[in-house]
C-alpha cells in the first residue's frame, strides 16, 4: 500500500481565498506537481491521511478552499477522493464558538478538573449529555 501524508497545511482566510496573495499557494502548487510526477513513476496512492491543521482559524472558508485543494492532490496522487483521512487539529476549531457557549465552557472548565483515572469517564458523560 502507497500512503500519501501531509500535515499542517494551514489554510489562512483572507489569504486562501486570493492566491495570487497567498505565501503559502506556491508550496502547493509545488507539491500537487512532485505527487503527479512521482506517481506517474511509483504507481496510484491508496491512501491520503491529512494530520492537524487543515485550517488555521477554524472556519468554512478555509475549509472550503482546503477540500478544493485536496481534491486536486489527490485527483495529482489517483487516491480516491473517499480515500482521503483527516485528523483534526488544535488549528481545526473556531475558538468563536466556544467563547459563546456555556455548554461547551462548563464541559471544558469539569474535564479540566479531572484527575487522570476518571478524565475518560467524564468526557464521555460530557459527550452523552443531551
Amino acid at each position: 500500500m502507497l500512503f500519501l501524508h501531509v500535515s499542517d497545511i494551514h489554510f489562512s482566510t483572507p489569504d486562501c481565498n486570493d492566491p495570487p496573495n497567498d505565501p503559502d499557494q506556491p508550496f502547493r502548487t509545488v507539491l500537487v506537481k512532485d505527487i503527479r510526477a512521482r506517481v506517474s513513476k511509483i504507481g496510484s496512492v491508496d491512501a491520503m491521511i491529512v494530520t492537524g491543521d487543515i485550517a488555521f482559524k477554524g472556519v468554512a472558508d478555509e475549509y472550503k478552499v482546503a477540500m478544493s485543494w485536496l481534491t486536486e492532490l489527490a485527483d495529482a496522487a489517483k487516491c480516491p477522493i473517499d480515500r482521503i483521512f483527516v485528523v483534526p487539529g488544535n488549528h481545526d476549531v473556531d475558538r468563536k464558538i466556544i467563547e459563546h457557549s456555556k455548554v461547551i465552557q462548563n464541559a471544558h472548565r469539569t474535564l479540566s478538573g479531572c484527575n487522570s483515572n476518571e478524565i475518560e469517564h467524564e468526557f464521555d458523560r460530557q459527550l452523552r449529555d443531551r
